[in-house]
């Protein structure tokens, strides 16, 4: 296992992408953002791999910079 491996939990994850909370599930639900997976914990509690998070915010200025590449 990498030891660059970073689990992030909801909040997070809304102030490292600017979205709120509704927007993320929203894009979520609609594959336009990564899942998330929960702790196996018993709770409800989630969280988004922080490598999944960064490569959809690559993703969004790699089409910024090549607007003809559609997301």
């Amino acid at each position: 296992m990498a030891d660059d491996i970073e689990f992030w939990p909801l909040k997070v994850v809304v102030q490292k992408v600017g979205l709120s909370q509704a927007e993320v599930y929203r894009r979520m639900s609609e594959g336009r953002f990564p899942r998330n997976y929960d702790y196996r914990d018993g709770g409800t509690r989630k969280f988004w791999l922080a490598s999944d998070v960064r490569a959809w915010q690559q993703q969004i200025l790699d089409a910024q910079r090549n607007p003809r590449d559609p997301l």
